[in-house]
Order: structure tokens, then sequence, then C-alpha cells
């Protein structure tokens, strides 16, 4: 019976990798490279981490698994490009799918329901964006919503296996850090359906999901002298950007319901034309996923939740949401001819009235990086330039996308530090004294910059693409 479960998880699993292909070739197909500048940052820091690894990669607020497995992964195949980067989040996109559908076979009594579900997960825009682009939402939202999924079985290994993911989760990003504490809550409190698993299993399923953030807080109080520098350091950040908003609390709820139209009108279709999904009890899952967004929604309001894209902390709200709506429309199928026919019906009304009319008008994801041109450079400049430093001019934070498009970080020296909370240094390409005082401090051999006032006095750049050239430092102003 285990040989033929296997057997069948592995066949389904085929299916859903396959289709997240399909999906992440599409998504790739529309010109999709990034979400934000913080794709690039991140690529950068992984490539440096492949150079020189350290168990903290930043420093800063960010969290260190996604640098150590895209940073481990360019070590160990001499590769630190942005493609390879790329290929990567790619990976991890597919591992994350695979992830999903063992979630919606614990909470799907049906196979067909749960691969369903699974598929519909691969599709929705922020799933299908996210599963190419450099960034670890998708992993952390699969590895979450697997651990919070463990909830309803009664098997001790399983719910162990549902304490490491939470582990590696709250070690990626720190929305699932609410989940960790529910995951261990719910367990404990009675009244909330958990099944009864072995003491031994409790206690170390707890044990993994509260190791991380732990860790994390003891590292930062050796590190920085205090436990919460991280959440002091992104609350400082939020300030400078422009302070506190206590209207901020209702922006999850809010970005919830509107930037996946598509899925909630298909979920409010089949769950009118259902009668029973076939779902186990939902409570613990429920609970947990609704402390997160609670927990999200208090950060905001105090400036400590992430500063864009609300969509990509709520990923696993939304991933659970279409393990529930595949189980709904598997039980519509199952129904006769002509609730089949009125699901289809339903459903070609509904998807299209969101991606043409719901989306257009409120909610519409915002807007993306579009940074080819400054990746282009980046490669060029790799190619021609055998060492550095090159004096890389900084006019907005697209240098990341420079820097990550050399596969070699190392090699610019940047000319200024953009930080909203230290706004006082400006550019050294604002005149010719400035930028001769910067070459002698950096000891720059080349320098990277736009056709600025100051970069006009270099003389003929080695080459061009855009607004970006490149000068040799023989040419620089005496």
């Amino acid at each position: 019976m285990l040989t033929e479960r296997r057997a069948s998880f592995a066949g389904d699993a085929l299916v859903v990798v396959v289709a997240k292909l399909l999906v992440s070739g599409l998504v790739w197909a529309s010109g999709f490279r990034a979400v934000s500048d913080d794709d690039f940052a991140r690529v950068v820091l992984a490539q440096a981490w492949a150079e020189a690894p350290r168990l903290d990669p930043t420093g800063t607020s960010w969290l260190p698994l996604p640098f150590w497995v895209t940073g481990g992964a360019m070590r160990l195949a001499g590769n630190t490009s942005l493609g390879f980067a790329r290929g990567v989040a790619v990976a991890l996109g597919l591992v994350s799918a695979v992830l999903v559908l063992g979630a919606a076979r614990l909470l799907v009594r049906d196979r067909r329901a749960a691969l369903i579900g699974a598929l519909l997960a691969c599709a929705f825009p922020w799933s299908a964006r996210l599963g190419v682009a450099p960034v670890p939402e998708l992993p952390t939202a699969a590895l979450s919503v697997f651990a919070v999924a463990t909830l309803v079985s009664s098997s001790g290994r399983m719910r162990v296996a549902g304490g490491f993911a939470l582990l590696l989760a709250v070690w990626s990003r720190y929305e699932p850090w609410p989940l960790a504490l529910a995951f261990v809550a719910l367990q404990v409190l009675p009244g909330f359906g958990v099944p009864r698993s072995s003491v031994r299993s409790r206690v170390l399923s707890c044990g993994l999901a509260l190791f991380g953030p732990f860790a994390w807080l003891l590292h930062n109080k050796l590190a920085h002298g205090d436990a919460l520098h991280f959440l002091a350091r992104v609350s400082a950040y939020k300030r400078a950007l422009g302070g506190d908003d206590p209207s901020a609390v209702a922006a999850y709820p809010l970005a919830l319901l509107r930037e996946e139209p598509e899925l909630w009108l298909v979920a409010l279709a089949a769950l009118a034309l259902s009668r029973g999904s076939g779902l186990r009890s939902l409570r613990a899952p429920v609970c947990a996923l609704g402390a997160m967004v609670l927990a999200l929604s208090l950060a905001a309001s105090r400036g400590g939740a992430p500063t864009h894209h609300n969509g990509r902390a709520l990923l696993a709200v939304w991933l659970a949401l279409a393990i529930v709506v595949g189980a709904q429309l598997d039980a519509v199928l199952r129904r006769p001819g002509a609730a089949r026919l009125g699901l289809a019906a339903v459903i070609f009304a509904v998807v299209p009235f969101g991606a043409f009319v719901l989306r257009p008008w409120y909610a519409r994801l915002d807007s993306m990086a579009d940074r080819e041109v400054e990746t282009r450079i980046g490669a060029r400049t790799r190619a021609l330039v055998d060492r550095g430093p090159v004096l890389l001019e900084v006019r907005d934070f697209g240098f990341f996308a420079i820097q990550a498009g050399s596969g070699s970080p190392g090699m610019f020296v940047l000319d200024r530090i953009l930080d909203p909370r230290d706004p006082t240094r400006g550019s050294s390409f604002r005149d010719a004294a400035s930028l001769r005082e910067r070459l002698e401090t950096s000891g720059a051999r080349y320098i990277l910059a736009t056709e600025t006032p100051a970069a006009l006095v270099l003389g003929e750049p080695l080459f061009g693409f855009g607004p970006w050239r490149l000068w040799s430092c023989s040419s620089a102003p005496p």
C-alpha cells in the first residue's frame, strides 16, 4: 500500500513539475525578469557568498538560507552568472510545486482533487512570476503551506517534517515566524482539531519550528548587541521612506483580496456549485495562516513589514486557497453533466472578468523591474575588463542589476551608497573635481557611468550601450 502511494505521488509530482515548467516558460516568454531591484541585490549577495562564504551573508536584516542555497549552488557549479541564479530559481520553483502537492495530499482526501489544487497553485500570477524570480518567496510559501498541512495528520513523521519545513522557511523570510508560533500553539492547545501524535514527535517538531527564530535572535544579539537588531533596521528604513502609517494595518487583508481576483472568483463559483469538497478539517491551517496575516498587518502599521509588493508575503495563503479550490472543482466535476457544464460556463465568465475588468481596474500587480539594459551592461563590462576595480556610477538601485549581470560584483566600486537613512552623500559624477577625488580613493582602472557632465570629459569610451559608457581611467580628467 505504501509503495503504491509513493508511486502515485511520483506520477502526480511529474505532472506538476511539467506544468510548472510550462508556466515558467510562458512567464519568461512574456518578458518578465524580476519583481524588483531586490532580486538583483539577492543575486549579488549570493555571488559574493559563492566567492567568500560566511555564516551571515549580508550582515543586515536579510535572512541567510536563500544565499546559502543559491551561493552554494554557484560555488559547487563554479558558475556565478545571473543566468545560473535564474536557473536555480526555476529549479526551486519546481521543488516548491512538489511541496504544494505534498500539502494538498495531506489536506485533501482524494488524489485527483489534490492534483487539481497543486496544478492551480502553479499557475496564478504571483505564483507564476515568483517561480522564475531569484527571490525566496515561493519556496518559503510552499514550505509554510506544507508545514501547516501536517497539522491535519496524526503521523509523527509528517509532523516532524512540518517542523523542519518551518525551520527552513523562517531562515528564508520573516512572515513564517508567526506561523512557527502558531504551529507550536495549535499542537499544545486543545480545541483546534489537531490530531494527537506521539509526545516525541510533538516535542521534536515544535523544537525545530522554534529553533530558527531563536537562533536568528541569538545571532543578532551576539553580532549586533541587540536581539531585535533586524527589526530596528527594517523599521528605520521604512521610516526613512515615509514614516509609520497606522492605516497600513489594512494593507495586507486588502492585498489578499485584490491581487488575485481570478482565484477568488473561481473559489466562490466552485463553492456555490459544489456539495462537499472532500477536504479534511482546515481549522488548524486556517488559524495558522490567519495568524500570519494578522502579524503582517500589525507589523505594517509599525513599519516592520516589507516595503513593497505586499502580495509576496501573502503567497502561502493563495497557495492554500488554490488547494481548497482544487478540491471544490473536483467535487463539482464528479457531479452530473449539467453541474460540470455550469462550472465550465461560470469559469469561462469569471476568469476573463477578473483578468480584463477587475485586474486593470483595481487588482493589477505593482510595477515590476525592467533592468535588461543594466544586466547586459554588466555582462559586457565583465567580458571586456580583465580585472577591476571598475568605478560604477550609482544613479538608482539599478546598479545591482549591473553587478549581477557581470557575474562578478566584487570587480565594481560604487561611487556612493544609496540609503534613505543617510541621504547626505552626493554623486561622485556631479563635477570633474568630485570624480577625480573618487578615482584617487578607489584606485579604479575603469569607469562605468552614464553621460553625466563629469563623464563627458573622459574622452572616447571603450564601448557604449543605451545611456551607459565604459571608459579607461587613462582618459580620466587631470
